[in-house]
Formats: C-alpha cells, sequence, structure tokens
C-alpha cells in the first residue's frame, strides 16, 4: 500500500536541512490514499506509536501527507510579493530623493526660483497623498488610542488605527497567508489527508514568517536605512506578522494533535510528546507565543511596558529555541528559516552592543557621564557626555540607558539637543541660571541687544553680499563668523541632552530623584544608543511647518536650529519656518529655555522663522503675553486647519509640515494637512513613538 516516491529535495533558494534530507512527496490516487505507517528515510524522532500498524498513523508524522512542492511554490509566491514591495518602495524613495536634491538645488538662490515647486503639477499624485498615503483608516482618527472607560487609563489605551496606506498591505499579507492555508487538495475522501496537508502548509508559514516577524522587530533593521521608512510602520508590521505566524502555529499543532488523537486516542498524544523531543519542544514553542500573543495587546503593553518589554524578549527566545529544535530533531526542511532568523537577530544584537560600548565607553574617559535636572512641568533635562564622537541628523531619536534607575531597560527618546563641546560662555551659563517666571523672558525675547536685526546672506535680488556688516548691538556678529553658522549639525558631537517628562517606570524614579534633591539635579553614569530616524531634513522645502504638542517640542527644536544654520550658510532652500507648539501651561517653557535662547539670538532668525505659542490652560490672561511680532503667543487650543489655511497663501515653495505629539494633537494636523493638499505642494511627516 506505498503511494510514495522518495528523492532528495534540492529546492532553489532554500537549501536542505541537512546533506541526506529525503523529503517525501505524495503521489496521490484520486480518492483515498494511505501514508506509510512509518517515518521514512532522513525524517526522524517521532517517538513511539501505540499501533503502528494503523494506516491513519502515517499522517500525524514526518511530510507524510503534506504537499511539500506546493508548500514551496506558496513560499516562493509570498517571497516574491514581499520583494515586489520591498521594489516598489524602493523605487518611491529613490524618486522622492531624487526630487527632494533637484528641488533643493533649484531653489536655493531667488524666490523667483522657488515657484515652480510650489504647486502640484501631478494631479493624481495629489489626490493619492490626501486619499490613500496620508489618510487615516476612517475620517481623523490615526495615533489617538481607543479608550474604555473602567479597562484602560491615562497612560494606556486599546491601540490604534492603521493608515489607510497601511490597512491596504495588511489586508493584502492576511488575505494571501489564508489563502494559501486554504489551498488544500479537498478532494480526499479522508479528512485525515486533508488535516495532514494543512499540518503542512500551516507549518511552512508560519516558519517563514518568522523571518519578517524578527527582521521588522529590529532597531538596526537594514530595511529602515534602504527604504527611509520609520521604524514605528515597521513595528507596525511586526505586530501584524506575528500574529499570522502565532495563528498559523496554532493551527498547524492542533492539525497535528487531531489527526494523532483519531490515530489512537489521547494517550498515543501524550506517548508522542514524550518521547519525541520534536514534538515536546515543537509543544513549548507554540504554548509560549500564545502566551506572547495574550499578553501582547496595547492595554498590557503599555500599563506594564518596562516588565513586558524584558519578558518579551525571554520569551521570544525562548519560543524560537523550541521551534528550532522541533525542526532540528525531526531533520524538517524548514531549518534554512530558523538560521537565517537567529543570524539577523544575532547580528543586530551584537551591532548594538558594538555601538554602546563604542560611544559610551573609553580606557581614557571612561563610561558616559549623565547629568539629571529637574524641570518645572515634571520633567528632567538629561545631558549625555559622550566618550566619543556622535553623528547627529536633525529629528533623530535615540535610546537611553540609566542602569542605576533602570537596571535592564532602555527608551527611546527624542534628541532635544546636540553640540560638539561640553561647556557654553561664561556669560550664557549665568544668563541661564536666572529664575524667572515671565514667558517672555524664557523665551528671550526681552533681551533687546540680542534680537536686533541683521541682514541676510543674500541680498533681496538672490545675489550673495560679499562685503561683511560690522557688528549691530550687543551680542550681534559678523555674517560668516558666527559660531552657529559655521559648525554643521551633522558635525560629530559629544554631548546629547534629552528632555524626559515624568510618566511612570524609569522617567517617575528619575524625576522624583532629582527633584528631591537641594540642587535638583545629580550626576550619573549611563548611555545611549543610536540616533535613529531623522531620515529628512527638510532643507529642499521652501516652507517649513513644525506642530510640536507637549514634550514633542524636542523633535523640532533640532530641525529649527539645523535650518537656521544651513540658511545662514545658504546652503537650503528653506526661507520660512513657523515653529507651533501647544503646551498645557507656561511652565513647560522651561524644558527648552536654555536653548530657544539660543536659537533667538541666532544670525537670521528674524528673517526667517516664527514662533507660536498656543497655552491650553493659562493661569492668568496677563500669563500669556508677547512683545514680539516673530514670537507670538495664544491662550487657548491651536486649530492647527486655521494655521495651515492661513499659510498655504503666503507660502515660498513646496510646503514641508511635520508633526510630533499626543495622537489627538497629530491626527488633526494631519487632517488639516489633506484639507490644503490640493492647493500647493505639501509633504507630510509625522513622528510617533508607537511602541
Amino acid at each position: 500500500m506505498n503511494h510514495f516516491n522518495e528523492h532528495i529535495h534540492n529546492h532553489a533558494g532554500f537549501g536542505a536541512a541537512s546533506n541526506n534530507l529525503h523529503a517525501r512527496h505524495v503521489h496521490m490516487a484520486p480518492r483515498s490514499p494511505h501514508p506509510e505507517p512509518v517515518p521514512g528515510e532522513g525524517l526522524t524522532d517521532f517517538g513511539d506509536f501505540i499501533n503502528a500498524t494503523l494506516e491513519s498513523t502515517g499522517y500525524f508524522h514526518g511530510l507524510n501527507g503534506v504537499n511539500q512542492e506546493l508548500n514551496y511554490l506558496l513560499t516562493n509566491a509570498l517571497v516574491v510579493s514581499f520583494f515586489a514591495l520591498l521594489g516598489l518602495v524602493l523605487g518611491y524613495r529613490w524618486l522622492h530623493m531624487s526630487h527632494s536634491y533637484l528641488r533643493k538645488l533649484m531653489a536655493m538662490g531667488r524666490f523667483e526660483d522657488q515657484r515652480y515647486w510650489m504647486y502640484n503639477h501631478h494631479k493624481k499624485w495629489a489626490s493619492f497623498k490626501k486619499h490613500v498615503l496620508y489618510a487615516p483608516l476612517g475620517k481623523v482618527r490615526h495615533n489617538q488610542e481607543f479608550k474604555i472607560p473602567l479597562i484602560t487609563n491615562a497612560e494606556s489605551g486599546m491601540g490604534t488605527l492603521p493608515s489607510r496606506f497601511h490597512t491596504v498591505l495588511l489586508v493584502g499579507y492576511v488575505f494571501s497567508n489564508f489563502a494559501y492555508c486554504m489551498a488544500l487538495d479537498w478532494s480526499h475522501l479522508e479528512s485525515s489527508a486533508v488535516l495532514a496537508e494543512l499540518r503542512g502548509r500551516t507549518g511552512q508559514l508560519a516558519a517563514l514568517n518568522i523571518i519578517p516577524t524578527i527582521l521588522f522587530a529590529l532597531r538596526n533593521n537594514p530595511l529602515i536605512w534602504i527604504t527611509g521608512v520609520s521604524y514605528e510602520a515597521y513595528n507596525l508590521l511586526h505586530r501584524w506578522c506575528a500574529r499570522i505566524m502565532i495563528l498559523e502555529a496554532v493551527l498547524h499543532t492542533i492539525a497535528w494533535a487531531v489527526n494523532v488523537h483519531r490515530a489512537n486516542g489521547p494517550e498515543q498524544i501524550a506517548l508522542s510528546l514524550a518521547t519525541s523531543k520534536s514534538y515536546a519542544w515543537g509543544m513549548v514553542g507554540t504554548v509560549v507565543f500564545s502566551f506572547l500573543f495574550m499578553t501582547a495587546p496595547a492595554p498590557i503593553r503599555h500599563a506594564f511596558y518596562e516588565t513586558f518589554l524584558n519578558a518579551h524578549r525571554v520569551l521570544v527566545l525562548m519560543g524560537l529555541i523550541g521551534v528550532y529544535i522541533h525542526i532540528d530533531a525531526a531533520n524538517l526542511p524548514q531549518m534554512p528559516y530558523m538560521q537565517l532568523t537567529f543570524a539577523l537577530w544575532g547580528a543586530e544584537y551584537f551591532w548594538r552592543l558594538y555601538r554602546i560600548f563604542y560611544h559610551n565607553v573609553s580606557r581614557k574617559k571612561g563610561i558616559t557621564k549623565v547629568k539629571v535636572e529637574a524641570l518645572p512641568g515634571d520633567a528632567c533635562r538629561v545631558t549625555f557626555e559622550l566618550r566619543r564622537p556622535w553623528k547627529y541628523t536633525p529629528g533623530c531619536h535615540v535610546h537611553a540607558y540609566l542602569p542605576t534607575i533602570a537596571l535592564w531597560s532602555s527608551h527611546p527618546f527624542s534628541v532635544a539637543w546636540a553640540e560638539g563641546r561640553t561647556s557654553q560662555p561664561a556669560l550664557e551659563m549665568e544668563l541661564e541660571k536666572l529664575p524667572s517666571n515671565n514667558p517672555s523672558q524664557i523665551l528671550g525675547v526681552n533681551r533687546r541687544p540680542s534680537l536686533v536685526p541683521r541682514a541676510s546672506i543674500y541680498g533681496k535680488d538672490g545675489v550673495l553680499n560679499t562685503i561683511k556688516e560690522s557688528s549691530i548691538g550687543a551680542g550681534s556678529s559678523q555674517p560668516g563668523t558666527s559660531s552657529n553658522a559655521c559648525i554643521p549639525r551633522e558635525a560629530d558631537i559629544t554631548s546629547i541632552s534629552l528632555v524626559m517628562r515624568k510618566r511612570n517606570g524609569m522617567t517617575k524614579k528619575l524625576f522624583d530623584k532629582a527633584d528631591a534633591l537641594p540642587s535638583k539635579s545629580f550626576t550619573t553614569w549611563g548611555a545611549i544608543e543610536g540616533p535613529y530616524g531623522g531620515h529628512e531634513t527638510f532643507a529642499s522645502y521652501g516652507t517649513v511647518i513644525l506642530f510640536a504638542g507637549g514634550i514633542g517640542i524636542t523633535h523640532c527644536v533640532g530641525y529649527v536650529h539645523h535650518l537656521l544654520q544651513l540658511y545662514a550658510q545658504g546652503t537650503c532652500a528653506t526661507q520660512k519656518i513657523l515653529l507651533v507648539w501647544s503646551v498645557t501651561n507656561t511652565e513647560s517653557l522651561e524644558w527648552v529655555r536654555t536653548w530657544m535662547d539660543q536659537i533667538l539670538r541666532m544670525e537670521h532668525r528674524r528673517d526667517v522663522l516664527r514662533i507660536q505659542l498656543y497655552v491650553t490652560k493659562p493661569r492668568h490672561r496677563g500669563e500669556v503675553v508677547s512683545n514680539t511680532g516673530s514670537v507670538q503667543m495664544f491662550p487657548g487650543r491651536c486649530n492647527p486647519s486655521t494655521v495651515m489655511a492661513k499659510e498655504m497663501p503666503e507660502r515660498i515653495g513646496a510646503v514641508g509640515v511635520t508633526v510630533c505629539g499626543p495622537g489627538a494633537f497629530a491626527d488633526v494636523v494631519r487632517k488639516a494637512v489633506r484639507e490644503v493638499i490640493d492647493d500647493g505642494a505639501v509633504d507630510f511627516i509625522e513622528e510617533a513613538f508607537t511602541y
């Protein structure tokens, strides 16, 4: 009754698990196929059988009843679709980069050179951005988390909705996996044969989907650098790949268990698990991944983030080891998938360790020193003095390690400020120590000598001025001699400053410790890992609008400083910068007072930069005042739609818009951008830490 032919399996692109691996292909009759009752050559460790002579016994072990040729075909189709999508993303990314570079080169001169870039020259592309690329799944809600009373609190939520573009990708991915799982030979009279084929199909797809699940979770995922797609997008894909992989693994286990139970009852299940290393460790992998599936939803993940993150890594490793042993012990052909998975994870792990030790540990200078200062508004300024130079790009973020506060945890924070020196002039240091409760003084707008208008590097006719001007008032300097203009932000730096707002866990411990001290500060040791992100510099846009909500200002300050430097050097197209910051009260202004003071002293700042500050809960009307046209303060909430509607008719060249802040604020900014996208060339970039 042997209806099986054996041959060595050398399928292109996948390799063999061992030199003597023999895959068993079923040459089935149209009806009622009967597999071999015992394992074949090359496939091992199936445990003991209560009754090995039964025909149904062969359906629950090895590749008996498994259509491995079709498994490989469908796996190839899934891989090809992935690389096709990657090719499309690369093509779009390279076209976008080329377009931005050309726009930057062509628009760095006269104002007239910006006119061409103000308009949409392809209406269909503008419509695609408005209705697909930038659109939320519904009308407005995207990053604002769903909250259910009595279940979620202010620190957690039920999760967010993907965008329409991401939804299209996820639906295609989920549907393809479902279709491949259901592409079975339903003509078999015996349901055990169908279950055996389902077992092989789900096992093959689950093993394959482990690769993108791990790859998309890596901080140093090479696809981030290649495509310029944010880690948040890959993290979304990681979660969905993991869900599909786990569901397929559970189906794989259920299909096996049902056939085992049909053959010899529950006693055979217990016997197989007790006598087979492959089955036992496969069950371990399924149980561990199922537990991860149940504990990974957003409310649990956010409520116990530090515990979840550390436990998640340990459990994932345990689950992967279980799957590896399951495949290796049985000598199954999916071994190359697991080898690639461990190679990617191990290489990324050692690369992270190398970067951390290189920038933060030195034999001569020791370990990175960290200064923590408590600030009003329940926040800390945390400054890392690195041991070796570090490359900075505006808009990037880092992962901060503070072992004395949280031993095993690292948290992502936007880089608020980066310098190539560790000290400031004595006068500036003394000015920073002066207390101030006046918002105008906090922003530096009352220091009149430093705010005298200075002539731009370019004249009105677009010709570069060659005659250096004399100093005008105290604090001014000649064009081309300012340290701010001469030191590019991309230069190697050694001082990184972050602002950490008090939440739960590490940030709460950090603030409470600093706030309890008389000096409101202390020094410790730590490390940073990065930089990550910062794929867009906005230097090719004539008009840049930066929206910040609360602590999101740390993402925007670096962009402002960077663009002002490039403008002074004449190496960017940007001629208008609008910074819109919405805060709860004026205490929050202290978070960035030191750095805003330096920005407001910069050359040509009044020619380019405007600041709109919205205080949603001022303590009294006199608190919200401003005596300069370039720094405006308003009581109440910011209306991004009003801001965009006003700025679009007055724009210069193409418009770049970015936002960093609470999910609800980011969603209304997205809505405002979509409302004006038909009026001119507008690009939107959102910075969201959706962990």
